[in-house]
């Protein structure tokens, strides 16, 4: 679980902090819609890795929380 997580926000950093050299003969003004979806798609990916690791703590508490018989 926890090395989900970690391969998911690595992914995200690799999203958000890719290159900037890689440029498309298309994009002449500097603005990059590309670099500006990967950005997104970076943030994402570490805010959905963050969330899962809330749940998976609170799941873990949560069945520490109950025992048989209860």
């Amino acid at each position: 679980m926890i090395l989900l997580a970690a391969l998911m926000i690595g992914t995200g950093i690799v999203f958000i902090v890719r290159p900037r050299y890689v440029r498309h003969s298309s994009s002449e003004d500097g603005t990059n819609n590309d670099q500006i979806t990967a950005r997104w798609i970076g943030y994402s990916l570490i805010m959905m890795s963050c969330l899962f690791l809330i749940m998976a703590t609170l799941q873990s508490l949560d069945q520490a929380s109950h025992y048989i018989g209860h």
